[in-house]
């Protein structure tokens, strides 16, 4: 504790001689004496300055001893002090450094006391740590593909995650003796709910997993593939279960769809929800010397869809071919249309099926609060052994007005040959009112007026629903629609 005594002693003088030389420039001229005292105090301090550097290098070759722990009964000797009462006397109270904190009685393991005092010493500090805040069990960075993690949290790989909530209340007039009376479906219901986890894996191909919750449904794997986007010819690839490109509505989702529900000049024949389908999907756009935004989409896929295809009702797989090819062109500056036909064929119930399915899509906006989407999709159904009766058809028209930042109207018009009879058609009319809360959240009123019709299970009388429905999405999805 001698040198805490030299310490405190030499900071007093250094303190003095501080306030001397700050006073000195206003009597050096009256009092010679200051001169010579201001003279004295500097080669005091030096003398101070060198002894510091001293104590300094001893307390490091101190440190070193006790942290290897090379002499351990020496150094705790060594610590103790030679003149207890001259120490008492001239430095700080047992217990407390030289700054006034307390030391501790039994200090933690691994700090010392040299480190403690090392601290209240000037003199040269390691550098800055190469890591940033937080992430001190990292592993440095360029070290592969991971990045680093926050400590406490294992570095593992993350993809992107997100959900959707859409929830439906329906009332209706169709009562007891219709072919589609269920009162079950005049209440409000989780019409479906999703889990999709979406990321790259490296520059070249990105994943993604759809897991589905529909109403009244078990979960299950809606969608889960691979994109290879980095193909030769700038081809792109899909692998595993996907929604391929099939008209304008196919590769939306439900809970995305601008109605509440799929138009029946589609869902007649391809299903509510679409198809879905494994298999292989290969798109690219089509070199032309006119430089035309031409692009094709052919996907090979064992047709599962029990409404067009699943010959066999899923005991084997039957291959189906379906293919698109649309183009795409700028209009009016503020405008774009997309116009094009998709084919699809493969075995399906009781025999072949074969679809065509030509559509356009018209959008403007005059300026960026407004926008006017219309769309126009027809389809050809042939499915031979299904008691379809030949060739059915279907065809609706959508008009979508963007009125205002977060509200839309619509006006649907939907004609279908009804499937299974062998005549009769379905007309449908629906106003729809959209309000979107935010990006992520969004409220839908929706009437419907059907018209007279006969189906397989019986007569379908004129009907008229109400629609409620609100959408939510969470997590890295993009906005709805």
């Amino acid at each position: 504790m001698r040198n805490v005594a030299n310490l405190w002693r030499w900071i007093w003088v250094l303190n003095a001689s501080l306030l001397i030389v700050s006073a000195n420039p206003l009597y050096a001229d009256s009092d010679d004496s200051l001169q010579a005292q201001n003279v004295e105090l500097k080669k005091e301090l030096a003398e101070f300055q060198t002894e510091l550097r001293a104590m300094h290098q001893r307390m490091e070759a101190l440190e070193a001893r006790v942290n290897s722990g090379a002499a351990k009964t020496a150094s705790a000797k060594s610590a103790a002090p030679a003149n207890p009462t001259a120490s008492a006397e001239s430095g700080p109270p047992p217990g407390v450094t030289p700054a006034g904190e307390p030391l501790p009685a039994n200090p933690a393991a691994g700090v010392t006391l040299g480190s403690a005092v090392k601290k209240l010493l000037p003199g040269p500090v390691s550098g800055p740590t190469s890591l940033a805040p937080g992430y001190a069990n990292a592993e440095p960075l360029g070290q592969g593909v991971i990045v680093p993690g926050l400590e406490g949290v294992s570095k593992t790989f993350i993809p992107d995650i997100g959900a959707v909530g859409d929830f439906t209340f329906r009332q209706s007039d169709i009562r007891r003796g219709d072919a589609r009376y269920n009162p079950a479906d005049d209440k409000f219901q989780p019409r479906d709910t999703q889990l999709i986890f979406f990321s790259p894996i490296d520059p070249y191909t990105t994943a993604q997993i759809s897991i589905d919750k529909p109403n009244n449904g078990a979960f299950d794997i809606e969608e889960a593939f691979l994109t290879f986007n980095k193909l030769p010819y700038d081809l792109s690839l899909r692998a595993g279960q996907f929604r391929p490109e099939f008209g304008l509505l196919n590769g939306t989702d439900t809970f995305q769809l601008p109605m509440v529900n799929r138009p029946g000049a589609i869902a007649f024949y391809i299903g509510d929800d679409g198809l879905i389908e494994p298999g292989l999907n290969l798109k690219g756009y089509i070199p032309n010397p006119w430089d035309l935004a031409l692009k094709a989409d052919f996907n090979f896929v064992s047709g599962i869809n029990a409404t067009s295809f699943d010959r066999h009702q899923g005991r084997t797989y039957d291959f189906a071919y379906i293919g698109t090819l649309d183009y795409s062109h700028d209009l009016f500056t503020t405008g774009a249309l997309t116009t094009g036909a998709s084919f699809a064929g493969g075995p399906g119930p009781g025999g072949a099926t074969y679809m065509a399915d030509p559509f356009i899509q018209l959008r403007y906006a005059p300026t960026q609060r407004q926008v006017w989407t219309w769309n126009l999709e027809a389809l050809l159904s042939e499915r031979t052994g299904a008691n379809d009766h030949g060739v059915k058809r279907g065809i609706y028209t959508l008009l979508d007005y963007n009125f205002r930042l977060r509200w839309h109207a619509g006006a649907l018009i939907d004609i279908a040959d009804v499937p299974g009879v062998p005549r009769g058609t379905e007309l449908g009319l629906s106003p729809i009112l959209t309000y979107f809360v935010s990006d992520n959240t969004r409220l839908r009123l929706q009437y419907t007026h059907t018209t007279a019709s006969r189906a397989a299970t019986g007569p379908l009388r004129a009907a008229d629903l109400v629609f409620l429905q609100a959408t939510f999405s969470l997590g890295n999805l993009k906005p709805l629609d």
